[in-house]
């Protein structure tokens, strides 16, 4: 299993995360999974055929309606439309911003839709993919705070005080009775009907930490995204018996946490948003959750395909002693020498790559990125708009010019923490109707329907 090569780096520092949510680090001594420690699957045979968008399948239906249904891998190949149906849960007591839970959320039902349309920013005929519902809407504000109540979000908020994980957010809580009885049926239950196939967690960012029965002291932290998921062989068949990879969202649920979720047996994921920041943030948080989940190593045919896309590959392409730039610990970590060349230092090393030819970034770096999150109108070659097509010189991707002038459209609809880039960057991915392939010649599937094998 190979997961994002990251360092840790202060996303509060920079302005850009949302507080409240955080994102991991590999402690010293952990025995949690690191990207970079962990041999890559290698390149399996198990290339979809060519997608037949006119076969007009759409997810969910009367044959098959919950995650992780064998159906959904059986018949990847057919399906034109997913509507995953979400539970969306407002915690947010703040009269000024729990009003916007309803707005949050389709906002980001919107930005998800976008980003779904393969290559929309150039064919204004393509359609969505991804078509998010919610299935329930579930208000557990306080109507009137207890007395002495400070705290920007609700007393319903689950709290795990004895955590050792990243989030003090009680995840397993919301499998109990308690919270079956909000949701109308204990959560499993929910996701084996096909009721609800993410969670999504709309809470205030209140730094404010809770005190635990014990005096001491709790920030109420939740990760960006989390999720466990079942794993497949390379042909798209869930593994008998079952294993499951808890480290498919941003970062790994502790033992207690995984625990609750397999016991649904199917993928589960639960996003968070935060309800004083706007779309953008919570697209990155799910960016987040799909590079994670296609690294995870659940879904083998995937995970080469997508570290080549998203430039998690320099070890292995240019010999550089890291997987990727979340290893940049500064914030000079890339100097480009023309569009095609560059210099980077980073863990106390430096060197330099004279022919580049990238495909297409990751979350936090577009192809033209000098650091973490960086945006810059400086233009460098990348064949995001071209990832698999083989229609350059001697067969390869063809490459041409980028800058954020490529995603300036979308400013409007996801205008923070890089969202206008999210939306392009997924446009970008191998959707419906692609005719991209492999390093091999296979066609590449659409990328989507691995959200919810």
């Amino acid at each position: 299993m190979r997961l994002l090569a990251r360092a840790f780096v202060s996303l509060v520092s920079l302005g850009l995360l949302f507080a409240c949510a955080t994102e991991p680090t590999k402690p010293s001594g952990s025995t949690t999974p690191s990207p970079s420690d962990e041999p890559a699957p290698s390149e399996v045979d198990a290339g979809g055929e060519t997608p037949s968008p006119k076969s007009g399948l759409e997810w969910p239906n009367t044959e098959s309606f919950a995650t992780s249904d064998p159906w959904i891998a059986q018949h990847h190949d057919a399906l034109t439309k997913m509507r995953p149906r979400v539970l969306a849960i407002n915690f947010d007591n703040d009269d000024k911003t729990r009003k916007n839970f309803k707005t949050h959320v389709n906002q980001l039902i919107a930005a998800l839709a976008e980003g779904s349309r393969y290559h929309g920013y150039g064919d204004p005929a393509a359609t969505p993919f991804l078509e998010y519902e919610v299935s329930k809407w579930i208000d557990l504000a306080d109507a009137t705070p207890p007395a002495g109540w400070t705290h920007k979000y609700s007393t319903a908020v689950p709290v795990n005080c004895a955590s050792k994980a990243f989030y003090n957010f009680d995840y397993a809580a919301l499998f109990n009775a308690t919270f079956a009885t909000h949701f109308g049926a204990p959560l499993c239950d929910l996701f084996a009907k096909g009721d609800v196939h993410e969670v999504w967690i709309h809470m205030n960012g209140d730094p404010d930490p809770i005190t635990c029965e014990d005096g001491t002291a709790a920030n109420v932290g939740l990760a960006e995204i989390l999720e466990s998921k079942p794993v497949y062989d390379a042909k798209g068949v869930k593994k008998s018996p079952a294993e499951w990879r808890p480290c498919a969202g941003n970062g790994c649920l502790e033992q207690r946490e995984a625990s609750a979720f397999e016991a649904c047996g199917r993928s589960v994921r639960v996003l968070y948003i935060n309800s004083t920041r706007g779309p953008g943030c919570a697209l990155h948080s799910a960016g987040h959750g799909y590079e994670w989940m296609a690294g995870s190593g659940a879904v083998p045919e995937l995970t080469p395909r997508f570290h080549s896309f998203a430039n998690l590959d320099l070890d292995k392409k240019h010999g550089l002693p890291f997987a990727d730039w979340y290893a940049c610990d500064a914030p000079d970590c890339i100097s480009f020498d023309g569009n095609n060349a560059l210099t980077w230092k980073a863990r106390n090393k430096t060197g330099t790559i004279a022919k580049y030819d990238q495909a297409c970034g990751n979350v936090h770096f577009a192809p033209n990125s000098r650091a973490h999150y960086d945006e810059n109108d400086t233009e460098v070659l990348s064949s995001c708009e071209h990832y698999g097509m083989k229609d350059g010189a001697n067969g390869a991707d063809a490459q041409e010019p980028f800058s954020r002038a490529k995603y300036a459209r979308y400013e409007k609809l996801a205008p923070d923490c890089g969202g206008a880039w999210q939306v392009y960057w997924r446009q970008s991915f191998p959707g419906l109707g692609n005719k991209a392939t492999d390093a091999k010649g296979k066609p590449l599937r659409n990328w989507w329907p691995y959200l919810f094998y």
